[in-house]
């Protein structure tokens, strides 16, 4: 606020007396400093005079072109003498006590430091901001406090990088639910005009794309776990979708499938599927008697008891089989999140429309939407609301509904901006900055868009291998997302559980490791960002909405998972 109510000359000369008094003391006080000297004050009628200057005079007493005002290039050229002075670096120094810090803050901060706005944080300070060129910033999935200050001696090269340790930040989220962390860095909302619109008047619209347009690509049901080819050769059981050639059907015909689950001794089994054709016809409705012993019927939600199961025969091949007897060869599924269901049928099919994906959730990352939101909003319709469970029909009516609506709507619609208007290399195309992405190919899709690079990675290790090779370039940002550590959160009932897993470790000396490298070959004067928080996943413990303890302990869960850590350092 101080700095707030004096001009720009003041406030150069404070942090240039800064400068020189944390040089004395790095240095042990070898120079000295004459404190009787004060510094010049500057009276009102000056202080007046050089706030009132014009932008012209400026120029023309700093001796700059007014391309080099624009850039923020108010100070003289460099001299001799003045080449080698280390205040010509930029620095990030951490100012304390200013309570919870939000991730949004630290996007604030990042295009604070690549020039896009004049806005900083109030909890930190930019040292010499002209002299930064590039941000790199890597996302560490599922690194909670509690994990790092347990296991900080398996990442010595965190306390080498980052002596002063990290800062605890709270995420994006609510009381009880968690955004993930990385939307509030990769997505930049933009200012519109009130008359701003998709198309134009007087022209036509381009031809809408066929239904068979949305069925996903290989690479996109590799990444959200769909059953591939590998699976049919790897895993006993499972069968290949090869339908009737004798049905006699059109070019593309959907069926919209839905399943019920159970929990048994191996795992979520079938217990019941419906099958609808694209005039809401119930092809096929059965219950199914899993081949283990059921745990948990999970009635709240399937709606099967032991009563229902009781005499029922029909197992998973009669069910694979009688599928493959009514539905047409060039059948095309239509479901939601369907990767699901052709699991429990251990069944391969290639030609697959999935609601989950052609819809947004507008709450960015890889979170899907849910087929009870997507009813509400696009069909106006109220689902899954008995108390005896779902209705398989039900589900593949209302998925059917939305596959057709989608088709006759293009393929713009029911995609919130969230992912994609508001994504961040939207943004810094417009700042004329360019950026590289590297994540799951379902995030990193998303920000394919203008001066971006989107670069699918798979795994961990081929992504630092994409990262390294990237950082020559001339791009200004950089984005890596690491999930080394979320499969040991999968497999902990708690945060607190991970320490004991026996893989906590050496996935925390990998992690360790990374980080070293990408700091080594980051180029001079790099804003180095490392964070952690959660991307989507988190163990929700199943409860009644109305039972108010158990809203308390999803309450305590929620606010754990949103806190995470933050690491900042400038390569010089």
């Amino acid at each position: 606020q101080h700095y707030k109510s004096i001009t720009f000359i003041e406030i150069m000369k404070k942090k240039r007396k800064l400068k020189e008094i944390i040089d004395e003391e790095k240095s042990n006080k070898k120079s000295t400093v004459d404190t009787s000297v004060e510094a010049p004050k500057i009276n009102v009628t000056e202080q007046e005079t050089t706030a009132k200057m014009s932008r012209k005079n400026k120029r023309k007493k700093k001796g700059l072109s007014k391309g080099d005002l624009n850039r923020g290039a108010l100070k003289p050229k460099k001299s001799a003498e003045t080449a080698e002075n280390p205040f010509e670096t930029c620095d990030i120094s951490i100012l304390k006590n200013f309570g919870d810090i939000k991730t949004k803050d630290v996007q604030t901060l990042i295009l604070h430091y690549l020039g896009c706005t004049k806005h900083c944080p109030e909890w930190c300070l930019v040292t010499n901001r002209g002299a930064g060129h590039n941000v790199c910033v890597v996302m560490l999935e599922a690194l909670y406090p509690f994990v790092y200050k347990t296991m900080s001696l398996n990442m010595p090269n965190f306390t080498t990088l980052f002596p002063n340790g990290p800062i605890e930040i709270q995420n994006p989220g609510s009381e009880l639910y968690v955004t993930p962390a990385g939307s509030a860095i990769l997505e930049k909302e933009l200012k519109r005009r009130a008359n701003d619109s998709s198309s134009k008047n007087g022209r036509d619209e381009p031809a809408l794309p066929p239904v068979q347009d949305y069925i996903l690509l290989p690479e996109y049901m590799l990444a959200h776990e769909y059953p591939s080819e590998d699976t049919l050769n790897k895993e006993p059981g499972w069968r290949r979708f090869t339908g009737n050639i004798t049905v006699k059907a059109k070019e593309y015909p959907l069926y919209a499938i839905d399943c019920e689950m159970c929990k048994t001794a191996e795992g979520s089994e079938v217990t019941q599927i419906a099958i609808i054709d694209e005039c809401f016809n119930c092809l096929y409705k059965t219950y199914i008697k899993p081949a283990n012993p059921i745990i948990d019927y999970v009635t709240a939600y399937s709606g099967i008891t032991a009563e229902i199961l009781k005499d029922v025969t029909t197992t998973l091949a009669d069910v694979v089989k009688h599928m493959n007897n009514i539905l047409p060869t060039q059948a095309i599924f239509v479901g939601h999140s369907l990767e699901n269901d052709l699991r429990a049928l251990k069944m391969y099919h290639d030609k697959v429309v999935d609601t989950a994906t052609i819809y947004s959730s507008g709450k960015g990352g890889s979170l899907k939407p849910g087929l009870r939101f997507l009813a509400l909003k696009y069909l106006r319709a109220k689902i899954q609301d008995s108390a005896s469970g779902h209705d398989p029909c039900e589900d593949a009516m209302t998925c059917m509904r939305l596959v057709k609506l989608k088709v006759k709507k293009g393929p713009k619609f029911g995609i919130l901006a969230s992912g994609n208007e508001n994504s961040l290399s939207v943004y810094l195309t417009k700042q004329s900055k360019t950026g590289v992405f590297i994540d799951k190919p379902i995030v990193a899709q998303q920000h394919c868009r203008g001066l971006a690079h989107a670069l699918p990675a798979t795994s961990d290790e081929q992504g630092l291998d994409t990262l390294l090779r990237r950082l020559s370039s001339k791009s200004e940002f950089y984005w890596f997302h690491m999930y080394k550590l979320e499969p040991i959160y999968r497999q902990c009932t708690t945060i607190h559980d991970m320490i004991n897993n026996p893989q906590l470790s050496d996935t925390l000396n990998y992690i360790d490791e990374s980080v070293q490298k990408i700091y080594a070959a980051l180029p001079a004067d790099t804003l180095f960002v490392v964070y952690s928080g959660c991307s989507g996943y988190w163990k929700k413990p199943e409860f009644n909405g109305s039972d108010e303890a158990m809203k308390k302990l999803m309450a305590n869960i929620v606010a754990q998972v949103r806190r995470g850590l933050l690491f900042m350092k400038v390569k010089n």
